[in-house]
């Protein structure tokens, strides 16, 4: 490939260029085949080298773009080629001082190849759209959690309110229409004629083999305050404790009537 001398002569002397890297490696001539010491400089895709780094001219200068790096077998320890695919061009062989000189050398030079550089942008370009969607993602789930959570702020105790002041009650069938008229009725207290018999049936006998479903006679009622809740509460605990006091007057008189249970379990 012709280049212009100039040219690259310029650019290797322009400040404003950078250098990748530069150090001293031994390279094997064309007409003399043994290692000499030169001092390399790697800008771009250019490959510069020169006998000391002082000099002010440069001896040569290699275009990488095509080549291959690659570590070949040679009488010098920590040898590497440049290698192309293309019949006619020769191979550049180096060697460099340690093993970890070898590794930096390899590794600047791959990446001053074209060819290596626009693959690798293509797998940056797209681990940086994975990214971007990932963050993409990430900020619409916390947007989602924050504004539920606000809402959850904005009523801190309406759930717990409701479960408060609205009970489930399931009363027989028997109550007809008059069920819901008659919550805050009270009941008529039991007479200690009728309480010494059996106590009365507070819930209907029920089929334990019987699936369970919604039944016609079978009603419950929301909205009832907590107050008529405990209203109810205590107007049939004074039924109970009546019927209990009677029971253990009844049952110190003998041992028979003892025997009467105080709920019918039917």
């Amino acid at each position: 490939m012709k280049i212009d001398e100039k040219v690259v002569s310029n650019y290797f002397e322009a400040g404003d260029s950078p250098v990748d890297k530069e150090g001293y490696l031994y390279k094997k001539g064309g007409i003399n085949t043994s290692y000499q010491k030169r001092w390399c400089v790697l800008k771009g895709n250019l490959l510069f080298y020169k006998e000391r780094r002082s000099d002010r001219d440069v001896i040569g200068a290699i275009v990488l773009e095509g080549c291959t790096v690659q570590l070949c077998e040679s009488e010098e320890q920590f040898a590497f080629a440049l290698v192309w695919s293309e019949p006619g061009l020769r191979a550049y062989k180096f060697a460099a001082e340690s093993q970890a000189c070898q590794e930096s050398w390899l590794k600047a030079l791959q990446g001053a190849n074209h060819k290596y550089l626009a693959l690798l942008l293509t797998d940056m370009e797209k681990k940086y759209r994975d990214t971007l969607r990932s963050l993409r993602m990430m900020e619409q789930a916390h947007a989602f959690n924050a504004s539920v959570f606000s809402a959850s702020q904005r009523q801190p105790g309406s759930l717990q309110s409701r479960m408060s002041t609205h009970s489930l009650l399931v009363v027989p069938g028997g109550a007809g229409g008059d069920l819901i008229s008659g919550l805050t009725a009270q009941p008529a207290a039991a007479s200690p004629q009728t309480a010494h018999k059996r106590s009365p049936k507070l819930w209907p006998k029920r089929n334990a083999n019987a699936a369970p479903g919604f039944r016609t006679e079978w009603f419950y009622i929301q909205s009832v305050t907590m107050d008529e809740f405990t209203k109810l509460h205590e107007e049939f605990g004074k039924e109970v404790r009546e019927l209990i006091t009677e029971w253990s007057r009844r049952g110190q008189g003998g041992a028979g009537v003892q025997e009467e249970n105080l709920i019918d379990f039917g």
